[in-house]
């Protein structure tokens, strides 16, 4: 057998290092991208693409209620959520009604496997247990679209002023723009990596070092201190499965602990980016729109293109930043899909017909009556 002797062997030992650490240096980039996770931003008064919902709740600016803190939070802990006394944020009620329709079978199934239920009789009262709160951060969840008869997960960054359910121990269970279920992201906060689209545009608030989970409390949380969004610098008490109309004042606004610090690129104070309301029934887009301080005018436009009372166009266009409670025009489809044309060309000076009575052939201007008898 052939020996490899001194510098021979010098040699392969040297060549054997420089191709492993190629090999390494080859993986590392690779194995530090498969660290972070796709997610999917979802942002405030935009509709889910598949909702399991048409829409349960609406969202809403925060402004000065908003904060800005980063990593695990607890899903108990006071200032986490904010909060209104209007119970129209989410309808509970809604959802219960909406899943246990016949016709809706399917979609119940698909709800209550993500939420982990045994079946669809457990619905009723897992939502009884359920508590609104509007959502003070950008906060990443792991959210459901239905697709083909199934619930289809993916993680997402909810953006702050979200509206959503929140199970007994904090942590967030559905999203009530569109009944999404909700649960909880499975990763560290700086691995996602955040990705927006055409529909849900990086909004100006937000930070990429700015973004948090919810860690569910380890024993049901009896009372909610939140946020009062529409004045912060009160406090509500919620109790843990009620609506908000009976919340209780606090004397001081609870405080959200951790790091808090505005981000350089937050929108102007006083202004608020119009959302993407295009596609959506009037009735819809104007809840969006109004839940988040605008003004709503509407103008007509004929076509044949688009459902009549559909959003056609809107301006601003969706994505600028527009003075809190100014006025959105939305363009709104009019005859369209399957409506006749209005008749055209119509004379005016065509003569009444006379409107012949076959039983006593006497006859009457249209319009008129004609006693052909007494009785009836």
């Amino acid at each position: 057998m052939k020996r490899i002797r001194g510098r021979g062997r010098t040699a392969v030992v040297l060549t054997v290092v420089l191709a492993v650490v190629a090999l390494l240096a080859a993986k590392c980039p690779a194995d530090k991208a498969a660290q972070k996770v796709a997610v999917r931003a979802v942002a405030r008064g935009v509709m889910s693409a598949a909702p399991f919902f048409v829409r349960l709740g609406t969202d809403i600016v925060l402004g000065a209620a908003m904060d800005y803190v980063a990593g695990e939070i607890g899903g108990g802990d006071p200032g986490l959520y904010g909060g209104t006394r209007d119970a129209g944020h989410c309808d509970k009620d809604r959802l219960v009604d909406f899943l246990e329709k016949p016709g809706n079978r399917d979609k119940a199934k698909a709800w209550a496997d993500a939420q982990g239920l045994d079946g669809v009789g457990e619905i009723e009262g897992f939502v009884k247990k359920l508590t609104p709160v509007l959502l003070r951060t950008d906060t990443l969840v792991k959210n459901h679209d239905f697709k083909k008869g199934k619930a289809d997960a993916f993680d997402a960054l909810l953006e702050a002023g979200i509206a959503i359910l929140v199970d007994q121990f904090g942590k967030p269970a559905v999203q009530c723009s569109c009944g999404n279920p909700l649960a909880s992201f499975e990763h560290d906060t700086d691995k996602a990596d955040v990705e927006f689209d055409g529909r849900n545009k990086k909004w100006p608030s937000y930070d990429a070092d700015k973004l948090t989970k919810v860690k569910p409390k380890d024993e049901p949380v009896k009372v909610y201190q939140l946020v009062d969004v529409e004045d912060p610098d009160s406090g509500l008490a919620r109790e843990a499965g009620s609506d908000g109309t009976d919340d209780e004042v606090l004397p001081e606004v609870p405080e959200l602990g951790g790091e808090s610090v505005s981000p350089s690129d937050s929108p102007a104070e006083g202004t608020t980016t119009v959302p993407d309301v295009r596609g959506q029934p009037l009735t819809d887009a104007r809840a969006v729109l109004e839940g988040q301080g605008f003004q709503v005018a509407t103008a007509e436009e004929i076509t044949d293109t688009a459902l009549p009372g559909t959003v056609i166009d809107q301006g601003p266009e969706p994505g600028n930043e527009a003075p809190a409670g100014s006025e959105v025009t939305l363009t709104v489809a009019s005859g369209g899909i399957g409506t006749d044309p209005p008749p055209t060309d119509v004379p005016t000076d065509v003569p009444t017909p006379d409107i012949v009575d076959e039983d006593n052939g006497e006859t009457g201007g249209l319009g008129e009556t004609t006693d052909s008898g007494s009785g009836g």
